[in-house]
């Protein structure tokens, strides 16, 4: 066995109400000010005031910073640094998904080294000289592991792009997965953040990366989401099943951020930056295409992964396709898009594409070698 590493958040808080820890972490810390990061969604939903309810009740100064983007920008980046640097803050509470957790850590490096003030510079992994600031971070939607990860992406809006960042210093000092919490989002968009999460669970399954810890962590997280993120959709109130998918989530988390990915988020990040398209349905969409095309890099690793899907699948068909099945229909139930021209891409943007996602740092984790026009050709099967 090679020699391996685990990087994941200090403590994690996971249930019905948990959002009090925030206090005792807040306190046995000796942070005095928190800046909370949200996004205007959030907001509106009454999420982001349970959260400051308990700063208020517990005496806490804080502000809020609320105009993060769906696809932050290095613009988005930027501005909510300005603001945490007027606030004389010593603590972020990220209050979102992926887009406002990884909005924070970029801010929170930045914070501490201001020569990564132009955010491209970060591009890469641990291109920051010192830790960022402390981030306590409150998923919302148990599907992107943000909260758990070194991992962050911000949009470069001029070169349209998506660069991804990483930093062993940036990982939240605190997660805290309050179901509650969860339970305020519109049901499709638990959906797709669900589909992300089993993205990240099959994907770090397969990656070169992968390692005993990081492997043991993706097969649970798949078995979980096939049997619980149906029962979400279908009972949006079902707290405990929700609970189960952030559990799982967390896993997926874990394991992607040690292991590395492939080209589900390569193809699937030239799609945000170039049509704003949300991350989550842009990898639901192309997981069982990729998937189809890596099976045969990695065979031996397809009838586990079949089994996490299907526990109970008796048959002699290709593990491969139940399982490219199995994502298809989850993403039918859902009500996520299953071709790129439901989602309004344009045939002419496939080489752009296709060049934008060979180059995404994620590919070269895929556990079969791509060359362009194979990225390319996948792209024209998903129309």
């Amino acid at each position: 066995m090679e020699n391996f590493r685990m990087v994941y958040t200090g403590s994690s808080y996971f249930g019905k109400g948990t959002r009090t820890a925030l206090l005792t972490e807040i306190k046995k810390r000796g942070f005095r000010k928190v800046m909370v990061v949200t996004d205007p969604g959030i907001e509106r939903c009454g999420i982001t005031e349970k959260v400051t309810d308990v700063l208020k009740n517990g005496s806490i100064p804080y502000t809020v910073f609320d105009r993060i983007k769906p696809n932050p920008t290095i613009e988005n980046v930027q501005d909510g640094l300005s603001s945490f640097e007027a606030e004389k803050a010593d603590l972020l509470v990220a209050v979102g998904g992926g887009s406002v957790i990884d909005t924070a850590k970029a801010i929170a490096i930045i914070a501490n080294n201001p020569e990564n003030r132009d955010v491209i510079s970060l591009e890469g992994i641990d291109k920051n000289k010192k830790p960022g600031i402390p981030i306590i971070a409150f998923p919302t939607t148990a599907g992107t592991g943000s909260e758990t990860t070194m991992d962050y992406v911000i949009t470069n809006t001029k070169e349209k792009r998506k660069m991804s960042c990483m930093s062993s210093t940036g990982v939240p000092v605190a997660a805290i997965l309050d179901t509650e919490l969860m339970a305020g989002l519109p049901v499709r968009m638990s959906a797709a953040t669900g589909m992300d999460a089993l993205t990240h669970a099959v994907e770090s399954y397969l990656a070169k990366g992968a390692n005993i810890f990081s492997e043991t962590l993706s097969i649970r997280a798949v078995s979980l989401i096939a049997e619980y993120l149906p029962k979400v959709i279908e009972n949006p109130s079902d707290l405990d099943a929700r609970m189960t998918v952030a559990v799982a989530e967390y896993f997926a988390g874990m394991s992607f951020t040690n292991a590395g990915l492939g080209i589900v988020h390569s193809m699937a990040h030239p799609l945000s930056a170039f049509y704003d398209i949300p991350h989550g349905v842009a990898n639901a969409l192309i997981l069982p295409y990729v998937l189809a095309f890596n099976s045969s890099a990695c065979p031996d690793k397809m009838p586990k992964l079949l089994n996490a899907f299907c526990p109970d699948y008796v048959g002699d068909e290709d593990p491969a396709e139940i399982c490219c099945a199995r994502i298809r229909a989850l993403n039918q139930m859902a009500g996520l898009p299953s071709t790129l021209h439901e989602i309004g891409v344009k045939p002419e943007d496939i080489d752009l594409l296709a060049l934008s996602a060979f180059k995404d740092v994620a590919t070269l984790d895929n556990p079969r070698p791509v060359i362009i026009d194979d990225l390319k050709k996948l792209y024209q099967q998903m129309f």
